[in-house]
């Protein structure tokens, strides 16, 4: 049943993603179209056998197609033999067509795609900052053995204030300045605090090509860390070796086998380890302290290999110490504000990894393609709206950037034909403009085929 719930919560999700980004791009089309009175035969969210359609009083189709992975607006003269000398029915007015307009209108209808992509990020970052949200204070709870972390001299406890000089409030600022870096070599400069202390310290790490070529996990984790948290029991299952300890539901677990545990990351890896094993945990019951004996039962994982477990489910609490827990809610001038930050950066950031994947500093196996698309879109959805939204807009802006590629076929390689026109003094050829959409579409498909193998090989 969870299965079956998991699936279609998943299939829910990607659709309703790709249906709000793909159709509010396909809107800005549709709108500067409009505006400028090019005459649109059809508007269709998703691609294959036509679900639903209907017809508004200017002709124009509205249809939903069975496959939800993209969309288009076709305009009067786009690919179409009659080239703006088609008659509206039971009328004498000519339509306009897309060749007809001038090269600044083209070239604002063709942009207006992109453009909405990127004002609904704002919009979505908007929404989250006026609803509010919760993030992590960057304290350490575990430092990983020859980490970078572990050379830089973090310690559990510490807060993490800047790296390289780039001011740390919040766990999503270390991921977000930690992904900046990756697949550049040279120093990684961090400022922290000690915790019980007022006095701030200092380290350096050399990197090099830092995560280029494998950047399968966390940033964060990639770094040698994981966010402080107290481990609390949600759920003891039935029959296991937790339920046969006493393990109860609310147990917050401070320590295994004699040593502390401050971070759930590092929970799950210490008891994966343990197979088969008679370990003691450190188990905090409301007032009280418990030493309470258990075994760590196994099973076999994907590989065949013995994996430790006790039979709870795990949740962070930060009952204890609420100031790890930043909460992020603003009135509607500073939401705005900040939501075209937050866009602006997420966009830099972005361009800045398409082109470190050019030069070949970091690896193309990052690309993704549909069903890693499905798979953030199902988790995100499971975990509430908020990261929900955040995905939205986070999709919305890779979509936007992605189109504005100078590639033909896509909105940025039309605004260079149309910039290539508008230097030319003439229309561009049409064998010209054939050959060239013909490499754009080999390009794109191509960049499809092997970001859907690229999702293949991280399920294999």
């Amino acid at each position: 049943m969870d299965q079956t719930l998991n699936i279609l919560i998943t299939f829910i999700s990607i659709v309703l993603l790709l249906a709000v980004v793909i159709g509010i791009h396909e809107l800005g089309h549709f709108l500067a179209a409009r505006k400028f009175g090019v005459h649109v035969i059809r508007f269709k969210i998703g691609f294959g056998k036509t679900l639903m359609s209907k017809f508004d009083k200017r002709g124009t189709e509205f249809s939903l197609g069975l496959l939800p992975l993209g969309g288009y607006v076709q305009m009067l003269g786009e690919d179409n033999p009659l080239q703006g000398e088609e008659e509206k029915e039971g009328s004498s007015n000519k339509l306009t067509s897309y060749p007809e307009v001038s090269l600044g209108a083209r070239a604002i209808i063709t942009a207006a795609g992109p453009v909405a992509n990127f004002l609904l990020a704002i919009f979505a970052y908007f929404l989250i900052f006026i609803i509010g949200t919760k993030d992590l204070a960057p304290v350490v709870g575990y430092v990983y053995e020859n980490s970078l972390a572990e050379e830089v001299g973090l310690e559990v406890g510490d807060r993490i204030l800047s790296i390289d000089e780039k001011e740390i409030s919040k766990l999503s600022d270390l991921n977000e300045v930690l992904a900046s870096r990756v697949g550049e070599t040279g120093t990684l400069n961090v400022q922290y605090l000690k915790e019980e202390r007022t006095q701030e310290l200092s380290g350096s790490v050399f990197i090099e090509d830092w995560l280029g070529s494998d950047l399968n996990q966390s940033i964060i984790r990639s770094f040698g860390i994981s966010p402080f948290s107290i481990v609390e029991i949600f759920e003891v299952i039935p029959e296991s070796s937790a339920e046969k300890s006493g393990l109860l539901k609310g147990d917050k677990i401070l320590g295994v086998g004699g040593n502390s545990i401050k971070s759930i990351v590092p929970f799950q890896e210490v008891i994966s380890s343990m197979p088969e094993t008679n370990t003691l945990l450190e188990v905090r019951r409301k007032d009280q302290v418990y030493i309470m004996p258990i075994f760590i039962d196994s099973f076999k994982n994907n590989f065949g290999v013995k994996t430790g477990l006790i039979g709870v489910k795990i949740i962070p609490s930060y009952d204890e110490k609420p100031q790890l827990i930043v909460s992020i809610k603003e009135g509607p001038f500073k939401a705005f504000y900040m939501a075209v930050e937050k866009t602006y950066k997420t966009s830099i950031l972005i361009l800045d990894f398409i082109g470190k994947m050019i030069s070949g500093s970091v690896s193309s196996e990052n690309i993704g393609g549909p069903i890693q698309i499905a798979q953030v879109a199902g988790s995100s959805a499971k975990a509430g709206l908020i990261p929900f939204i955040s995905v939205i807009a986070l999709i919305s802006i890779n979509l936007g950037i992605l189109n504005l590629l100078p590639i033909p076929i896509l909105d940025g390689g039309q605004l260079v034909l149309i910039a290539a026109e508008k230097l030319k003094g003439s229309p561009l050829s049409e064998v010209f403009i054939e050959y060239a959409h013909r490499i754009g579409l080999f390009f794109v498909v191509s960049l499809m085929i092997f970001a859907v193998f690229n999702d293949f090989v991280r399920l294999i």
